[in-house]
């Protein structure tokens, strides 16, 4: 995506998170219209979020499914053995590769409640409080888990989740009360509606993920996420040729008020 260029405007009616879960949304007529524009730019408009976008790396589902001839023929997706799908020792390196390519610290790190994304994020932004003669020490900054990013919800079992007690355990460092409580409270409903490369439903959920990253207070954050996620939540915004996000790859955006919401603001100073 070339630096600057504006990216389509989101038309959708502003969604504002209320409560933990996914689904807790109220429409609001006086939120903004947004936008996302590739690249951060020097002078961006006042009040814009830089956003770093990070696909998780490489999961075992990813790896079989590549590796295995009969993956997709005999729905070995479709098995519990894949349930909330974690990295591959291939993967776990990708992330650990990720901390020394990510342009700026962020003041948040946004994460889906996926075990493979909380495990990209973890790595990708480690805390290091005894750093090697000559390093900065790096703290590790706060991490937000909401299930608004986690990745569209079908038939793989990979993007089932477990339990909020069971991820927290493992992942202390991580707020997970933006994550229902108990076992996946989303699974059921699936979001394969015209069809899994195009869902309504997880269309409305990025929209929702917009405007939740838009009221937080932080100004630089990165979102560890999912390629199909990630597509419908850049689709409205990019050229079709740009959309896929390989395992571990980063996208630099930013997000702003809609162009003609700015130009009408200021035709009414």
């Amino acid at each position: 995506m070339a630096a600057g260029r504006r990216l389509a405007v989101l038309r959708c009616a502003a969604l504002l998170l209320r409560g933990g879960g996914a689904r807790g949304a109220v429409t609001d007529a006086a939120a903004p219209r947004l936008e996302l524009v590739s690249g951060w730019p020097p002078a961006p408009p006042p009040g814009s979020k830089f956003l770093t976008l990070i696909r998780h790396a490489e999961g075992w589902h990813n790896k079989d499914a590549r590796e295995i001839p009969n993956y997709f023929d005999d729905a070995l997706g479709h098995t519990m053995k894949y349930w909330d799908a974690r990295l591959t020792p291939e993967g776990e390196g990708q992330a650990r590769l990720l901390a020394t390519k990510v342009q700026r610290r962020p003041q948040l790190v946004v994460v889906s409640p996926m075990t493979r994304a909380l495990q990209t994020a973890s790595l990708a932004f480690v805390e290091n409080p005894q750093p090697a003669a000559g390093q900065t020490p790096l703290v590790r900054p706060p991490f937000v888990a909401t299930s608004l990013a986690r990745e569209r919800v079908g038939n793989h079992t990979c993007d089932g989740r477990r339990e909020r007690a069971e991820l927290a355990a493992e992942f202390p460092h991580v707020d997970f009360r933006q994550v229902a409580d108990g076992p996946d409270d989303m699974w059921e409903a699936k979001e394969l509606e015209p069809d899994h490369m195009n869902s309504t439903a997880c269309a409305a959920r990025a929209t929702r993920l917009l405007h939740w990253l838009w009221a937080r207070p932080e100004a630089e954050l990165a979102v560890v996420s999912h390629w199909v996620f990630l597509l419908h939540l850049l689709r409205p915004f990019t050229p079709p040729g740009e959309l896929k996000l390989g395992n571990a790859e980063m996208r630099f955006v930013t997000l702003q008020v809609a162009g003609s919401e700015r130009d009408a603001g200021k035709e009414d100073l």
